[in-house]
């Protein structure tokens, strides 16, 4: 944990975290698996109906291979690489265990055999998977590998991913958080479509300290947010309930935001929308001028704003309107919030102002916040004498406005969320 964080949240102690997780947390932490490659490269799918070197050859000639280029990024032009494939003759080339580790070596050989992977047949792609059983994990985690893996993941039918996440789900909760493994790990989750495939991925998960690490790690995030997305609700209930148990501590950190919207934009269960307004409206200032925790605010307030919880989060801004002005993060929550507003409302929120306190914090953005309610910044005096435009200044004069607005009803419809 960052020094000087809470050891503890929602009665939940942090003191026993798992060894080697951390917020900065690094995959190096893990013992990773080790996929050993020979020296001495052999190619025994080079056949009558194909020289692998000719075929590299080939490649190098169309320009898709450029040694001065850097390796990811030559990946990316895996797609311009397809019309030069079409003159390689890849007939009655065969896969298998030696063939696709050997080929690993160098990013040359890797391109030709997911082009062999993609033209071969069902029962051959079945015969792939058995052959590779207990590399997958190596695999996954190899530089070129996870390339490999990634493309036969979503050609793989549901039997054979079934026994592919066997073999992972015991350590994808950790493998997830790893810069390669995490790209085939998604396709893993996104093509799956039974419910025994769902309990296997969700099974690494049904643990807090690996969930929550995986959630707000820059790699696990995106495997979270898969899992969110694509397993239906009404199998991920434990998962719900885990998840629901850190998010004030999840929603200030860079990606545990980003999975904490997801998880509310997938999720209709009626027991988690309350269990979140609680938690803002307990920590709402710890919240808004946090740098990640403003996002998880602004995102109620603009995805429920015609419902009763975006109705309770305005009230909380408007009662906390003048502090939230003067700090940067919290200012771009009243910033939203004030484009939510119609001409009774600004009023109202006008003559609460302490405009002397809001100009002198010296926040660029409070002024904009200003300049949007229609305020002359020009004419504003010590004695916070306010002009306002014509637009308001006849609503002002004919309106009795509740300068008590705790309860103030915004005429917005009550319901249930979408």
């Amino acid at each position: 944990m960052d020094n000087g964080s809470q050891k503890t949240f929602n009665n939940i102690s942090f003191e026993n975290l798992k060894p080697g997780f951390d917020n900065s947390f690094n995959s190096s932490n893990y013992s990773q698996p080790k996929l050993i490659i020979k020296q001495q490269v052999f190619h025994p799918m080079a056949s009558d109906q194909m020289n692998f070197q000719n075929n590299i050859n080939e490649i190098e000639k169309h320009n898709i291979i450029n040694s001065n280029v850097d390796e990811d990024q030559q990946f990316q032009k895996k797609s311009n690489i397809s019309p030069m494939y079409n003159n390689i003759q890849y007939s009655n080339i065969k896969l298998n265990k030696m063939v696709i580790i050997n080929s690993l070596s160098d990013q040359k050989t890797v391109f030709i055999v997911q082009k062999i992977l993609q033209e071969s047949s069902n029962a051959d792609i079945i015969s792939i998977v058995v052959d590779l059983k207990g590399e997958y994990r190596k695999l996954i985690y190899d530089k070129y590998g996870n390339f490999f893996c990634k493309d036969l993941f979503k050609i793989i039918d549901t039997k054979e991913r079934i026994e592919i996440l066997k073999e992972l789900s015991l350590t994808l909760s950790e493998d997830c958080c790893h810069s390669y493994a995490t790209h085939p790990l998604q396709a893993l989750v996104e093509f799956s479509s039974t419910e025994e495939e769902y309990k296997l991925i969700l099974y690494s998960f049904n643990d807090y300290n690996k969930l929550l690490f995986a959630t707000i790690d820059p790699n696990g995030s995106y495997v979270i947010q898969k899992i969110i997305d694509r397993i239906p609700e009404r199998f991920r209930k434990d998962f719900n309930y885990i998840f629901s148990s850190f998010i004030g501590f999840v929603c200030k950190k860079k990606y545990g935001i980003v999975a904490l919207k997801k998880f509310i934009e997938c999720t209709r269960s009626e027991a988690v929308m309350p269990v979140i307004i609680k938690l803002i409206r307990l920590n709402f200032m710890n919240f808004a001028v946090d740098k990640y925790g403003n996002y998880l605010i602004q995102y109620i307030l603009d995805r429920f704003a015609n419902f009763s919880e975006g109705k309770e989060i305005k009230i909380l801004i408007f009662n906390n309107f003048n502090v939230m002005c003067k700090s940067k993060y919290s200012s771009f929550i009243c910033e939203s919030y004030v484009k939510t507003l119609n001409n009774d409302e600004k009023i109202q929120l006008i003559k609460t102002l302490d405009l002397n306190s809001i100009i002198k914090s010296n926040n660029p953005n409070s002024l904009k916040i200003l300049k949007s309610l229609g305020i002359n910044m020009n004419i504003i005096n010590a004695q916070n004498n306010i002009q306002l435009p014509l637009s308001l200044n006849s609503n002002m004069n004919n309106n009795n406005l509740n300068s008590n607005f705790t309860n103030y009803d915004f005429g917005y419809k009550s319901g249930k969320y979408n």
